[in-house]
């Protein structure tokens, strides 16, 4: 994790007034880095004059 990302949970979780366990921002990190690089690779996409339209598949979702 970008030591700004973690700097920035940190003081997010502080002005919740919660405190993480030990380990817990490691574990985090490294979801949120995969959420990161995620949302990269959405952002890359030229959709040019494309019109979006989403889109809820319920046998996609999980339980």
């Amino acid at each position: 994790m970008e030591k700004l990302t973690e700097q920035s949970l940190k003081a997010l979780l502080a002005q919740a007034g919660l405190d993480p366990k030990e380990g817990d921002l490691e574990r985090f990190g490294k979801l949120l880095d995969t959420y990161v690089a995620s949302l990269k690779a959405l952002h890359s996409v030229d959709l040019a004059d494309e019109e979006i339209a989403p889109t809820f598949h319920p046998e996609s979702t999980t339980k």
